[in-house]
């Protein structure tokens, strides 16, 4: 009996296996295709509009065509940039995961160098953890590394208006778990919204005041989602915002 179950568990661990190999291969063609597909008409677009403007300015026609030129082109560059932005997130999903126990210290040293690098000459308060005596969590190296560069990357972002930046990052390991919260002072958010942050092409500030697509927030919890964890805003207008990621402990 002990042996006929062992024998059915694993035809169905291989059923399944092949199932989620056939899926991956089938989102990776996908990708491939909106690859190809819908970027070549966007650069056709923004390169023959600007070859119709030169022709347009050179014929000395009336300066508002020039104008709708321009206003083409701009907006097939942000559709290039949306198309861009949905392969990456697709591209979370259909990626082979490796997860392995990893030193979160080392990780997130390399993640905070990257996002002070990032801030140039602005004046940024940073409060870290001590690195030694962190934990090690259980997840896959690449997408932890674009998961802790995500938030930074926000972090940064939404506190380049504050005179006195502040970002404070603290980690603790609750027994199978490991909480890391990040807080700034920057832009926040009404609480309300903070469901609709983690929407595709969801935004809550204008591009002239904040660059970006809306999809940083998305992809995070794409990779928490993969990664076993959790992850939650919370935040006031005006006066930052704290980022509370949970993930399993090695």
């Amino acid at each position: 009996m002990g042996e006929a179950g062992d024998t059915d568990r694993d035809a169905e661990l291989a059923r399944l296996r092949a199932e989620l190999a056939e899926q991956r291969e089938q989102q990776q063609a996908f990708l491939r295709a909106i690859s190809h597909d819908l970027r070549s008409p966007v650069r056709h677009i923004v390169s023959y509009g600007q070859l119709v403007r030169e022709l347009v300015q050179e014929s000395n026609a009336d300066p508002s065509a020039v104008q709708y030129l321009d206003t083409i082109t701009q907006s097939a560059r942000h559709l290039g940039q949306m198309i861009d932005g949905l392969i990456a997130l697709a591209r979370i999903g259909a990626a082979e995961l490796h997860v392995q126990p990893l030193p979160l210290a080392e990780v997130l040293s390399d993640a905070v160098s990257q996002a002070q690098a990032a801030c140039g000459e602005r004046v940024v308060q940073w409060q870290l953890p001590e690195a030694q005596g962190l934990p090690r969590v259980q997840a896959d190296l690449a997408q932890l590394r674009d998961l802790l560069r995500l938030l930074l990357d926000n972090a940064v972002k939404f506190t380049r208006r504050q005179p006195e930046a502040r970002i404070a990052i603290a980690v603790v390991h609750q027994g199978e778990r490991v909480q890391l919260t990040l807080q700034d002072n920057g832009a926040g958010f009404r609480p309300e919204h903070a469901d609709q942050l983690f929407g595709v092409f969801q935004r809550l500030h204008t591009v002239r005041d904040f660059e970006g697509l809306g999809l940083g927030l998305a992809m995070a919890r794409r990779i928490v989602e993969r990664l076993g964890g959790e992850l939650s805003l919370q935040g006031q207008h005006g006066q930052g915002c704290t980022v509370t990621l949970s993930l399993p402990a090695a």
